[in-house]
């Protein structure tokens, strides 16, 4: 597609970015718990959101806030 050839990456990915780059902006910034964080973004539950976050970061969310706080 179109954003493919542009970017090199699948809208999928693009979507993932943006929501791996505002779970970050929240954990660093927004003081909500992981949970409210998680549904914030849409995620069914923190284990889903949790598993997905550490998938392509490799910290969970717990550790990325203490790495960064």
């Amino acid at each position: 597609g179109v954003v493919t050839s542009i970017t090199g990456k699948s809208a999928g990915e693009l979507i993932r970015d943006r929501v791996l780059l505002e779970a970050k902006r929240m954990l660093v910034n927004s003081g909500q718990s992981i949970s409210e964080i998680a549904w914030d973004l849409n995620f069914e539950d923190n284990a889903y959101f949790s598993r997905f976050f550490k998938k392509y970061t490799g910290a969970s969310p717990d550790e990325f806030r203490k790495q960064v706080a």
